[in-house]
């Protein structure tokens, strides 16, 4: 079976150990860029990835592929090219948090 693995951008809604983020909240979405062939791998091994830190991925609001035209932000440009070095690369943004109210 010949896949055709691309660079993923994933918007998602996560789950964190108390005391892990610095504003105390446990809530947070991340940007992720990471090499995948289908939305449903994405969610494969961003789960696992997360796993190994304690968190759980609470949903996934947005997964494409990037798209060369696309101009994104300095953080997000930094993120695939890191992406781009390694194939089994997960690379986590930075994590906004929010609390439940």
């Amino acid at each position: 079976m010949n896949t055709l693995r691309t660079i993923w951008l994933v918007l998602c809604e996560i789950l964190v150990e108390p005391g892990d983020l610095p504003s105390g909240s446990t809530k947070g979405f991340l940007r992720v860029t990471m090499w995948a062939d289908s939305e449903e791998s994405v969610k494969e091994r961003l789960s696992e990835c997360l796993e190994s830190y304690r968190w759980h991925l609470i949903s996934i609001e947005k997964a494409n592929p990037i798209e060369e035209s696309v101009e994104y932000p300095e953080e997000i440009l930094l993120m695939i090219e890191r992406t781009r070095n390694s194939e089994n690369a997960i690379i986590l943004g930075r994590i906004y948090s929010y609390k439940v109210e």
